[in-house]
């Protein structure tokens, strides 16, 4: 039976682009990937999922992924939610197979698994079992090898935009000091792998005008 897992990587950074994948495995190649050490690509460390990535494309009958850079987030984000843009972009990614898998497996973002299916049934005709769950990664191989290979490829995304500028970002996460000091610095124009959109952003820029402002006075 092919099974096609389906992760994201990179849904909440202010920084840089998301990444959905999914793989499709015969699911006898299941133990295998597991023997391996493919689990949730947020238990590996980045060196491991490098090593791990190469032996899931080969493992696997197909292996896609699409990237949702930040200025379609963020025009995107002015007429549909986070939630709706995944389904969305989950729905090209199911579409862009060349095997129709038997069976679909979906690492939930939503708080109701069946009301994402129904999101992402407005975009194709999915009459493949469908399973949508939080943890996905955690209990089924194949969304975790889904959860690998898109973490690997955000990461490369992020590295690939400190090389072309010349700055360091680390994760791109709200939580990241090394982000954060790069927004608080931004002067000029914001660069494009910025979502503008993001509360993160607002803020910074709401403490560099207030900054500002106590310094004209």
């Amino acid at each position: 039976m092919l099974v096609l897992g389906i992760d994201e990587a990179g849904r909440g950074p202010v920084i840089g682009p998301m990444v959905i994948a999914g793989v499709l495995l015969d699911d006898s190649n299941g133990p295998a990937l597991r023997k391996m050490g493919a689990r949730d690509s947020k238990l590996l460390t980045p060196e491991k999922r490098e090593k791990l990535e190469p032996k899931i494309r080969k493992l696997a009958v197909e292996v896609h992924f699409i990237k949702i850079e930040a200025p379609e987030i963020d025009e995107k984000r002015k007429h549909m939610s986070l939630n709706e843009l995944e389904a969305l972009k989950m729905a090209e990614l199911i579409e862009s197979f060349d095997n129709k898998p038997d069976k679909i497996i979906i690492d939930l973002p939503d708080p109701d698994g069946d009301k994402f299916i129904n999101r992402i049934k407005k975009y194709i005709a999915l009459d493949i079992k469908t399973i949508a769950e939080h943890k996905a990664d955690v209990n089924y191989v194949e969304v975790a090898a889904a959860s690998i290979i898109a973490k690997v490829e955000r990461d490369r995304e992020i590295a690939n935009i400190e090389r072309k500028h010349g700055i360091k970002l680390r994760t791109g996460y709200s939580h990241d000091p090394v982000t954060i000091d790069f927004l608080e610095k931004l002067e000029g124009e914001t660069p494009d792998f910025v979502r503008k959109s993001w509360e993160t952003f607002k803020k910074v820029l709401e403490r560099k005008g207030q900054k500002k402002l106590l310094e004209w006075k």
